[in-house]
């Protein structure tokens, strides 16, 4: 059955180490859009977070955002379905953590809500350079975070924290999973993603699939990390990158070269163009 439909992370999968798409990546897409092959770009970031290079590829009308608990019709410019934190489980939520050493944002509406410290102690926290610009330049700062949901009610799109020390950092998944309303992941060495229970890239494939009236079948998707898992389980094919997560390359239907190595181009024109 051919492949109508194509998932990609991007931190660690469509895009190289240094944040780019390369010249064969992108040569792949634009036949696949020639072939009619929709390009979803499925990312833990908020929309306003994702660089306007991706959102304007060629074949990019959908996306999946925030982990599936957001999934748009970037040329309509309206939801196709979302799953949120209400606020009141959020502020439950961020006021467990107020003692722990850790850093944390709200994605909310599209865009990531941060108080000032935040983005001035990223470096403290470990983050590494291209990271801290990509979110310098996509969040909101606001006085406080607690007062920001106790005033506006809005509903979460995800939870955000970011650790130094990895035993914190498990401490703090303990104690999150505790709360049946949420979904615990991680993308990175250094950070959490909290969803809504059952917010999931997976979740979100398969509700745009059933959008557009596509068989499992005929969807494919790439991934590398944690938060991908039930993307990679739910598509017709799962590809997990070579530079990817080692219980995600078992879990893979196939394993493809780095992201700095071309590996989406080669598994979509092996496996959507049926080149050797």
């Amino acid at each position: 059955m051919s492949i109508k439909l194509i998932a990609l992370d991007l931190d660690g999968t469509l895009l190289t180490t240094d944040k780019r798409i390369t010249a064969r990546t992108r040569t792949a897409i634009e036949e696949c859009e020639r072939r009619g092959i929709q390009i979803v770009p499925a990312t833990g970031r908020a929309m306003k977070a994702v660089p306007d290079e991706i959102l304007q590829l060629p074949g990019v009308r959908y996306g999946i955002f925030t982990n599936g608990a957001s999934v748009w019709d970037i040329r309509e410019g309206k939801s196709i379905a979302d799953q949120y934190i209400d606020w009141q489980t959020a502020l439950k939520a961020v006021e467990r953590l107020e003692n722990y050493p850790m850093l944390y944002d709200l994605y909310i509406e599209g865009r990531g809500i941060c108080e000032a410290q935040f983005l001035e102690r990223l470096e403290e926290f470990g983050v590494p350079p291209e990271n801290c610009r990509i979110i310098r330049s996509s969040r909101q700062p606001v006085p406080n975070l607690i007062a920001y949901l106790k005033e506006f009610h809005c509903p979460v799109q995800k939870i955000n924290l970011i650790f130094r020390e990895k035993a914190v950092k498990a401490e703090v998944r303990q104690e999150l999973t505790q709360m049946e309303a949420l979904c615990v992941t991680s993308s990175l060495p250094w950070n959490l993603e909290v969803n809504a229970q059952g917010a999931t890239k997976g979740g979100g494939l398969e509700r745009l699939r059933k959008h557009l009236h596509i068989s499992r079948e005929e969807t494919m998707a790439f991934g590398d990390g944690e938060n991908d898992l039930p993307m990679i389980q739910a598509a017709g094919l799962g590809i997990a990158m070579e530079n990817g997560a080692d219980f995600l390359k078992k879990q893979a239907d196939a394993i493809t070269l780095t992201n700095d190595r071309d590996g989406v181009a080669a598994a979509i024109e092996q496996y959507a163009f049926g080149e050797s």
